[in-house]
């Protein structure tokens, strides 16, 4: 495809070098409407910071995890990995990783927490946990849903969905 007037076509091939300097167009573009996009593009600012929470047996045996990374430019905390053995679940070990690293990124200086869920894994542990839904992905994968939740981290506060 052309334009009507030969000034572009269209290239459809996969190409990293485009791809990349797509990317920093959008950065670039990004950063001059927002100052908190600009603050987390500063050298420094980009890496996000691990957390971690789990539960071993004495000889050091998973039992569960729960894993994170710090936004502390945003001040967002995002769950990536939660996991109990099916033989401790019910126990309560869930909501004590998930804490500790919710504590872990308070004291971080998150406001907020976000995490995604299949239905087959764990949306009404999360939404007992304080989490409420703000999107939900179907079909994905196939047969299924994929949830999309947050939770303010901050003693005291109301959190709308949808609002900062």
């Amino acid at each position: 495809m052309h334009s009507s007037d030969d000034t572009w076509q269209l290239a459809t091939a996969v190409n990293p070098a485009l791809a990349e300097q797509l990317t920093d167009r959008l950065v670039d573009y990004n950063q001059t409407r927002s100052t908190a996009v600009q603050e987390r593009f500063r050298p420094g600012n980009l890496d996000s910071e691990p957390v971690h929470a789990f539960a071993v047996e004495p000889d050091g045996a998973l039992v569960g995890g729960c894993t994170g990374r710090v936004e502390r430019v945003w001040h967002w905390l995002n769950i990536d990995a939660m996991w109990v053995r099916a033989t401790h679940r019910g126990e309560g070990i869930g909501l004590a990783l998930l804490e500790a690293v919710e504590d872990a990124g308070r004291q971080l200086g998150c406001r907020w927490s976000d995490v995604t869920t299949f239905d087959f894994q764990a949306p009404d542990f999360y939404r007992k946990a304080g989490y409420v839904d703000y999107g939900v992905k179907q079909d994905y994968p196939p047969g299924h849903a994929n949830y999309f939740l947050c939770k303010p981290l901050g003693a005291g506060r109301r959190h709308d969905v949808g609002s900062s």
